[in-house]
């Protein structure tokens, strides 16, 4: 590849100081750094537009390729319905031999991974702050289970702090490293309806569980159900479908999968007791020389804190764009994938709508994606005050 002599020169010029002490902090640490090439990068990842151009991990990162993962999440507010399904299906995943994806989150999130680790099943966490920062604090017991049985991954560097659009990007990661998406639980704005929006653009099967019409919880997974989701109601829905791509590692039969009872109080509380201000062990991936254990200290934040400019969600480029362009724009729904014909709907010709997509896309306004679907840019975006933060 050819690089002009200036650009050269200033990338010579640059100050890597920052990036050499993060590397020297995982080193410290038993975290690893991946980045796309890696033998341990999630080849998933690699078809996403938007993939992690780097991924901080603790714990051993599965062989995602061998393996089914079906992402589980939900609300953080979940009711004594959704934790016993939550338990049920995570216990049924771990116990068929799947390896379970979440956000570490409060609620059906840490409920699925809790009850999973329980039949021995491999979990993966998503963080949506730095690989540090254990976030929300109730889950220090959960994060160290995670990482002695499973990974814990992020794409922000040591030391940041959970930030509001932090969470919904983290979700295209949880949904990217996934053959399915089951949703447990969720209001109509929940962050779990992110995760399975993500889902669908990326081309990934959508469960939901449904729910009691007219419950707040359950109208999201019920809403899904109208949009083509799978209604879930047991492990074995999800894994049966799956048995043929992996009949070495998945265990179908429905005697393994038998709903045995399920103590859900139990199994959250066992992964959510903690002492705090302990030092955490950490175990690093194996990296062929056996598995290496560090001590590394909690980082006890959970306040909210900007993150520097060059790591906020990047600008659309109005400026570049026509009147027909920001109606066409506007027209669009957040975090909905959308084909350009329901787009015409609003009152464009298709043409209008295509020609606009072209410049939206340029801008930075839309992200086009598998199947001829179009997302509208800046749903990364939210409050810092919204309720489902982390999911």
């Amino acid at each position: 590849m050819h690089v002009e002599k200036s650009v050269l020169s200033r990338l010579l010029r640059k100050d890597t100081s920052a990036e050499e002490g993060i590397l020297r902090w995982c080193e410290d640490s038993g975290a690893q750094v991946i980045v796309p090439g890696d033998k341990l990068y999630p080849k998933s990842l690699l078809a996403l537009q938007d993939m992690p151009m780097v991924l901080y991990c603790v714990g051993k990162m599965p062989e995602f390729q061998r393996l089914f993962s079906c992402a589980v999440v939900g609300t953080r507010t979940m009711s004594e319905y959704g934790k016993k399904m939550a338990c049920e299906i995570g216990a049924g995943l771990g116990r068929a031999g799947a390896c379970l994806v979440s956000g570490l989150a409060l609620g059906v999130d840490g409920a699925a991974m809790a009850a999973a680790m329980e039949e021995g099943g491999v979990t993966v966490a998503v963080l949506g702050c730095g690989i540090d920062v254990i976030y929300p604090k109730q889950h220090e017991t959960l994060y160290q289970h995670v990482a002695q049985n499973g990974a814990i991954l992020t794409e922000y560097g040591p030391g940041v702090t959970p930030y509001g659009p932090n969470f919904p990007v983290r979700n295209r990661i949880i949904s990217g490293l996934s053959q399915a998406v089951c949703v447990i639980e969720g209001e109509m704005k929940s962050g779990a309806l992110i995760t399975a929006r993500r889902g669908f653009f990326q081309g990934r099967d959508v469960y939901a569980v449904p729910g009691r019409v007219g419950d707040k919880n359950s109208d999201g997974t019920n809403y899904l159900l109208t949009q083509g989701a799978v209604p879930v109601t047991s492990a074995w829905d999800i894994v049966s479908r799956y048995e043929f791509l992996y009949p070495h590692s998945l265990k179908v039969g429905k005697t393994a999968l038998a709903r045995l009872p399920v103590d859900a109080d139990a199994a959250v509380r066992k992964h959510q007791v903690a002492k705090r201000g302990q030092s955490k062990r950490v175990v690093a991936a194996d990296s062929g020389d056996g598995r290496k254990e560090r001590r590394q200290k909690t980082v006890q934040k959970e306040h909210v804190l900007e993150l520097p400019p060059e790591e906020k969600p990047p600008q659309i480029n109005f400026d570049a764009l026509g009147d027909m362009d920001i109606k066409v724009y506007e027209a669009m729904t957040p975090d909905v994938p959308m084909l350009p014909e329901e787009i015409a709907r609003a009152g464009f010709s298709l043409p209008q709508v295509m020609t606009s997509m072209t410049m939206l896309e340029i801008a930075g306004a839309v992200e086009a994606g598998a199947g001829g679907y179009y997302l509208k840019r800046g749903a990364d975006v939210v409050k810092k005050d919204e309720k489902d933060l982390e999911e």
